[in-house]
C-alpha cells in the first residue's frame, strides 16, 4: 500500500499520476481496496466497543470471550451506556452491540480472547446497512455495492471483496473459527494516510488521485468531467468491470455460489443477467428467492409470463427432505397480482391455501383480494406453524383498527396456553388500543411465566419471551406493505 504515499505529494499532477500508474495494475480490485480500507477504520471502532464493555460496563474481555452468558453482569446486559447518553449496549453471548440512539449506527462485536479485532462478516454487513451519512471510505464502498435487496444479510457481496483480500494476505482467519478474520498486517501507516484523505473529503481532487494510484478507474471516471476523461482512462474503467463480471460468472458456475453472483452482476448492470434469471426460474436453483426478489424491486411486468410457468411448477411444501418455502409462493403472486396479470389459476389462489403459506396469504389477500382476507386471518392465527400466527399477529398490530384488535381478543381468548396466545399478546400490546392491553395485562397476571429450571431455559421458554423483539422485526419487515392498507375494510365489517 506504499502507492497511497504518492497521492499526498501534490506537486504531482492527476495528468502524471495517470500516466505512471495506468500501465500498472493494483493488486486488488476496487471492492477490496475499498473494504480494506473501511475494515482499517472499523477495527477502530470495535475498540471502541471494547473499551465501553471492559471501562463502563465493567467486563473483562477475556472473561466474557471465555464464558459468553456466563459473564454478563447480574442485573442485566442491556441499557444506556454509562456516560455515554447517546449509545444503548446490548450484551449478547461473548459479544455487545452498541447503537447510536441518534443515528441508527450499530457496532456489533464478538469477543475472541481479550481482543475486538477479529470481524465477523454478518455484524460488519449490518454496520454497513445502518449508515446514513458514511464517511469516505464506506460512500464508495456503497457506490460500488448498490443495494436491492430486503432480504437476506445486507451488503452479502462484500463477502466476495473479504475472500479476495484473504487471498491477498491481507486477512488472516480464525484459527477455530474460520469464518472470522482479522487485518494480518501493521496497519497504522497506511492509517495515517487514510486521516489525511478525511482532512480534505470534501474536495474530490484528492479522491481522483487517491482512485487513481489504487486502479479504481470508474470512480476516476465518475469524479472526472466528462470532457476531461481520458480515452485510455476510459477503457481501463470498462476493463474493471469486464473482469468483475467475468468473476462473478465463474462463480455462477457453482450453485451455491448463484445468489451472490447474480447479486454482484446485478450491481455492475451486467447485461447477462437476464440470461441468468431465465436460467435460474427454469431450472428452479435455490436462487430463484434472489431473483424473485430482484424481479419485484425492477417492476418489470415482461417477466409475468415466466414467473407463471415457474409458479405453476413450484411445490411451496418441497419434499420431505427439504425446508418448505412459502416466501417463494408469496413472491410469486405479489408479482403477478401487482402488475394485473391473467393467469387460470387466479380465481381459487386463496380457496385453498396450503398450511405453510397461510402467512404470506393473509398479506396478499389484504392487498389484493380483501373479500377473502378474513378467513385466511382466522385461519394463520390459529395455525399450528408459528410463523403463520406472526405474520397474521403482526399483520393485524399494523393495521390497528377495531375490526383487527377484534380479531387477535377473539383468537387469543380461545387458548390458556403460553405458546398459542403469544403472538396475539404481543400484537395486542403493540396496538394503540389501550382496552386490548389491559385483557392482556390481565391475562398475564393470571398466568405468570414460570420456568421449568433456574439454571437453565428451554427452547420453548426461550422463544416464548423472546417473541415480543421477533414480532417487531417482523412488523418492521411488514410495515411499508401494509401501513398504506390500515383503511381497507373487510367486507364482513361494512356497516360498523
Amino acid at each position: 500500500m506504499q502507492r497511497v504515499a504518492v497521492v499526498c505529494d501534490e506537486s504531482v499532477s492527476v495528468h502524471e499520476l495517470i500516466s505512471t500508474w495506468l500501465p500498472q495494475p493494483f493488486a486488488l480490485s476496487p471492492w477490496a481496496t475499498w473494504t480494506l480500507f473501511s475494515l482499517i477504520r472499523h477495527r477502530q471502532r470495535q475498540a471502541f466497543v471494547a473499551e465501553i464493555v471492559r471501562d463502563r460496563l465493567g467486563v473483562r474481555l477475556e472473561h466474557l470471550a471465555q464464558h459468553g452468558y456466563g459473564a454478563h453482569p447480574p442485573d442485566k446486559g442491556y441499557g444506556v451506556v454509562p456516560g455515554l447518553a447517546d449509545w444503548d449496549y446490548n450484551l449478547h453471548g461473548r459479544g455487545c452491540c452498541v447503537t447510536n440512539r441518534l443515528s441508527g449506527v450499530e457496532i456489533d462485536v464478538d469477543f475472541f480472547e481479550d481482543t475486538s479485532d477479529w470481524f465477523e462478516p454478518f455484524f460488519y454487513q449490518c454496520y454497513l446497512s445502518t449508515l446514513k451519512t458514511p464517511e469516505i471510505w464506506e460512500k464508495r464502498l456503497m457506490e460500488l455495492h448498490p443495494q436491492f435487496s430486503d432480504q437476506g444479510p445486507p451488503f452479502e457481496t462484500v463477502e466476495l471483496a473479504l475472500a479476495e483480500l484473504q487471498e491477498a494476505a491481507f486477512l488472516e482467519s480464525h484459527s477455530e473459527r474460520p469464518s472470522i478474520f482479522k487485518l494480518a498486517f501493521d496497519e497504522r501507516a497506511l492509517s495515517n494516510q487514510m486521516t489525511w484523505f478525511e482532512t480534505v473529503s470534501e474536495d474530490s481532487l484528492p479522491l481522483i488521485r487517491l482512485a487513481v494510484v489504487i486502479g479504481d478507474w470508474p470512480m476516476v471516471c465518475d469524479l472526472q468531467t466528462a470532457e476531461y476523461v481520458e480515452v485510455t482512462v476510459s477503457e481501463a474503467a470498462q476493463q474493471v468491470i469486464a473482469l468483475r463480471e467475468q468473476k462473478l460468472i465463474s462463480l455462477f458456475a457453482e450453485e451455491n455460489r448463484q445468489k451472490v453472483a447474480l447479486k454482484g452482476l446485478q450491481e455492475i448492470n451486467s447485461v447477462f443477467l437476464d440470461e441468468y434469471i431465465t436460467t435460474i426460474l427454469k431450472q428452479g436453483t435455490p436462487a430463484v428467492v434472489t431473483v424473485l426478489e430482484l424481479l419485484l424491486k425492477r417492476n418489470d411486468k415482461t417477466w409475468c409470463p415466466l414467473i407463471h410457468e415457474f409458479y405453476q411448477q413450484f411445490k411451496p411444501a418441497r419434499s420431505e427432505d427439504e425446508f418448505p418455502s412459502p416466501h417463494i409462493w408469496g413472491q410469486c403472486l405479489e408479482f403477478l397480482f401487482r402488475h394485473q396479470y391473467s393467469f387460470p389459476e387466479a380465481a381459487e389462489v386463496f380457496s385453498n391455501v396450503h398450511q405453510h403459506c397461510l402467512g404470506e396469504a393473509v398479506v396478499l389477500a389484504l392487498e389484493y383480494r380483501p373479500s377473502q382476507a378474513l378467513k385466511l386471518f382466522r385461519a394463520a392465527l390459529r395455525s399450528e406453524i408459528p410463523n403463520n400466527r406472526m405474520i397474521a399477529a403482526a399483520v393485524l398490530a399494523l393495521v390497528d383498527q377495531p375490526w383487527s384488535h377484534q380479531e387477535l381478543l377473539d383468537a387469543f381468548r380461545e387458548s390458556d396456553e403460553p405458546d398459542q396466545t403469544a403472538e396475539c399478546r404481543s400484537a395486542l400490546l403493540e396496538t394503540q388500543c389501550s382496552q386490548a392491553h389491559q385483557v392482556v395485562l390481565d391475562w398475564q397476571t393470571r398466568h405468570p411465566f414460570q420456568r421449568e429450571s433456574d439454571e437453565w431455559m428451554t427452547f420453548e421458554e426461550m422463544s416464548i419471551q423472546s417473541l415480543p423483539v421477533y414480532l417487531q422485526w417482523e412488523m418492521d419487515e411488514l410495515r411499508e406493505r401494509i401501513l398504506p392498507l390500515r383503511n381497507v375494510i373487510l367486507p364482513e365489517f361494512e356497516n360498523e
